[in-house]
């Protein structure tokens, strides 16, 4: 149904429109498909009794014991689009956790709704823990050689320029690895240094905004940072009041 579903719609939206929002428009069309055939059910499940703890655009890497939300297919997680909402009753979530899914959000169609639903989920206390590329210290090493940049990313020397393997692109410039770091083929909506992140955060409504470091938190219980992104990473943590 979904592939019948998608067939059709690029059957039409190919007859006029550029080939990368054809793309944006098959991708929106499976996950609003299969959102609204799934949405009753995981909303059950996730409102688990007791003590929520919430991975949110967790991806391919669930936590264990953790009500994992992803539009990924992996079996750990219960399939649902946080960019529109969460699928919590307000004041029934201990602690939430997100890594690199917060910088895939529009400013203000979508970052800003999503910390608003965050603090609404949250019990008084708990704890908001989102993880970015920090924006900040690449355009802090933007000039200056590439040896930092390589360093952080990293990168791998490659002929006359170098090579991301996260991205698979070589880049002869560093205003070409700084577009693609913060564009991302433009999956990144927007870039994030901690003073801008915390600002959004205090506005959003949050108190005792922190600027933490890897794998270290206000909460005992947090879930684990990625080693593998924790070079380039941001983490800023926020309590609900």
């Amino acid at each position: 149904m979904l592939r019948q579903a998608a067939k059709r719609t690029a059957k039409f939206a190919l007859s006029f429109l550029p080939s990368y929002l054809v793309d944006q428009l098959l991708f929106e069309t499976r996950v609003s498909l299969r959102s609204s055939m799934t949405r009753p059910g995981n909303r059950r499940r996730a409102r688990i009794a007791g003590s929520i703890r919430a991975n949110v655009g967790c991806g391919t890497r669930p936590t264990p014991g953790w009500v994992n939300l992803d539009i990924s297919k992996d079996p750990g997680l219960i399939f649902w689009d946080c960019r529109k909402s969460l699928p919590f009753h307000d004041g029934t979530v201990e602690t939430i956790y997100s890594e690199h899914f917060f910088e895939h959000l529009d400013l203000e169609a979508e970052a800003k709704p999503f910390l608003r639903e965050c603090l609404r989920c949250l019990r008084p206390g708990g704890v908001l823990r989102l993880v970015v590329p920090d924006a900040g210290a690449y355009l802090a090493m933007y000039g200056g050689g590439w040896d930092g940049l390589a360093a952080v990313r990293p990168l791998r020397k490659n002929g006359n320029g170098y090579y991301d393997h996260w991205l698979d692109s070589s880049y002869a410039t560093q205003m070409q690895f700084m577009n693609a770091i913060f564009r991302q083929k433009g999956e990144h909506k927007y870039a994030y240094d901690a003073e801008t992140l915390s600002l959004l955060l205090r506005e959003a409504g949050f108190t005792q905004v922190t600027r933490q470091t890897f794998n270290v938190s206000l909460d005992p219980k947090m879930a684990p940072d990625s080693l593998d992104r924790s070079a380039e990473s941001l983490y800023v943590e926020a309590v609900k009041g």
